[in-house]
């Protein structure tokens, strides 16, 4: 039987998904996980401000930026991180990883389902797709 292996989906400026949860779960039944942070315009927006407030060139803040984000979240989920930027082809990417690396299931935050991409990428993958609710407040 083939291990599993989760491909979780985290909008790193929207707190409140319970998808980060998901993927530390599937780590504690002794499952592999990687995260994909997706990176929207906040996320630019903050890396800006991070280099303004740092003094940094927004290249240097972005670097620094971007290597703490990657951090946090291999501490939160003990799982490999990478980075995608939200676009237009970021669905197709998310769900072509996933047949890559053998995933066993996506998940997915619930929000990103009423997007019409995302919507038609759910309904086509051959890997089983979870919709992590919001956290209860």
């Amino acid at each position: 039987m083939n291990k599993e292996h989760t491909l979780t989906v985290v909008e790193p400026t929207l707190d409140g998904d319970s998808a980060i949860d998901l993927a530390k779960e599937t780590r504690a039944r002794g499952g592999d996980t990687t995260i994909v942070l997706l990176l929207g315009r906040e996320t630019v927006a903050n890396v800006a401000a991070f280099a303004k407030a740092e003094d940094l060139a927004i290249a240097d803040g972005r670097e620094i930026y971007f290597q703490r984000l990657t951090e946090t979240y291999e501490n939160l989920s003990g799982g490999k991180v990478t980075l995608v930027f939200d676009g237009p082809t970021a669905n197709r990417w998310v769900f072509d990883q996933a047949a890559r690396s053998h995933a066993t299931s996506v998940v997915l935050p619930q929000r990103l389902v009423n997007r019409r991409n995302w919507k038609a990428s759910v309904s086509k993958s051959q890997v089983p797709v979870l919709l992590a609710p919001p956290k209860a407040a």
